[in-house]
């Protein structure tokens, strides 16, 4: 099934619209669902009834761009567990994250430490993932040691931890490599990351309601105005919104419009020195200017759930719709950055073991 997003010609749309009617139907009759094609399976396991309406009224023009869900302002600003002090968010700090989606920039590394790291991510940058077996910016701490070290940073995991609670897991890593004069990413955000996929989510928290996973944005060059630096809009966090196929804003390979208020008084470019990071929700609406600049933006991110929240239930291959990638995980899991995995909910991947593993074989083809 092919869920592209984008505005389908009117026999499609005569075909989908009754058959979308049916599925919605089906799922509402609870009838079996193991007899049903893959795709149809995780249409009526997981699409919200709201996606099913969104679709039919508007003629298959709209939809949401992740499962709906609204936002539950928590009734306490404390940490969620202590860390040492010079990690430590105020509680103003903490219930300014909540209101406005994200925090930073802060101090995590030195732009030293980044001006060395700047070349090892770059020499990455067209080679095969050993992971996955393409090219593709995703999950290089897999592979590489020293990025796995920096995602420890305790500057990253005690701030993460205040927010999220003791217990972390990474569930995907990006390397982010902004050419000279390239184009703006646009307004965009996610939840469950059924955004990638459309037929199954990512993630499964138990409740999506909650903040329950953050990314955190860590800066290898200076970001800025004119190289494209992180925009966001203030407290959009509060639920996901509607797309409206087609236009001319296009997020990588899709092209939709991202529906909400554009009160400029609410859009927040947050300019960032290498070594400062940026943690947020990526349900707080987000997007990067262009480069105008005759030199490369250099990033990379790590998604963060704790460890009551699944990742890849069931799932041996995912497909990024807007990417036009299909990745096999039978390589993939997710990897404790701070605390325990005492649930065990996710496939998991002993991320030590295997960078040993990799300096044994680079030594024995030196030798």
């Amino acid at each position: 099934m092919n869920l592209h997003p984008k505005v389908r010609p009117l026999w499609q749309r005569a075909l989908a619209l009754p058959a979308l009617s049916a599925m919605m139907g089906y799922k509402a009759a609870h009838l079996p669902r193991k007899i049903l094609p893959r795709a149809f399976r995780s249409m009526i396991s997981n699409w919200d009834y709201r996606q099913y309406w969104m679709l039919i009224k508007s003629g298959l023009n709209r939809a949401y761009i992740d499962q709906p869900c609204e936002f539950r302002m928590p009734t306490s600003f404390e940490p969620k567990t202590q860390v040492d002090p010079q990690f430590a968010l105020s509680t103003d700090q903490i219930r300014q994250f909540y209101e406005d989606g994200f925090i930073g920039p802060l101090d995590v590394f030195s732009p030293e430490e980044m001006r060395g790291f700047r070349d090892e991510l770059l020499a990455e940058e067209n080679t095969l993932s050993q992971t996955y077996g393409f090219v593709t910016p995703r999950d290089r701490h897999f592979e590489m040691p020293r990025l796995w070290q920096y995602m420890k940073s305790p500057a990253i995991t005690e701030r993460l931890a205040q927010l999220l609670g003791p217990d972390l897991l990474v569930w995907r890593t990006q390397v982010f490599y902004k050419p000279p004069h390239s184009a703006a990413i646009q307004w965009h955000q996610a939840s469950t990351f059924m955004v990638e996929d459309y037929l199954d989510p990512a993630l499964y928290p138990p409740d999506r309601g909650e903040i329950f996973q953050l990314t955190v944005w860590i800066a290898v060059d200076d970001t800025t105005f004119d190289n494209g630096c992180l925009d966001f809009v203030r407290g959009s966090h509060t639920s996901v919104r509607t797309i409206r196929f087609g236009g001319e804003e296009g997020f990588y390979n899709a092209q939709f419009s991202l529906e909400f208020d554009r009160d400029e008084s609410k859009f927040v470019r947050v300019p960032v020195r290498a070594g400062q990071c940026i943690i947020f929700t990526e349900r707080c609406i987000h997007g990067s200017g262009p480069n105008v600049t005759d030199r490369h933006r250099l990033a990379f991110n790590l998604r963060v759930v704790p460890t009551n929240v699944p990742v890849y239930t069931n799932t041996k291959k995912y497909r990024s719709v807007y990417n036009g990638g299909k990745y096999d995980l039978k390589n993939w899991g997710v990897v404790t950055l701070r605390g325990e995995d005492r649930l065990g909910l996710s496939r998991s991947v002993d991320i030590d073991a295997l960078h040993r593993q990799i300096e044994q074989q680079g030594a024995r083809r030196a030798a």
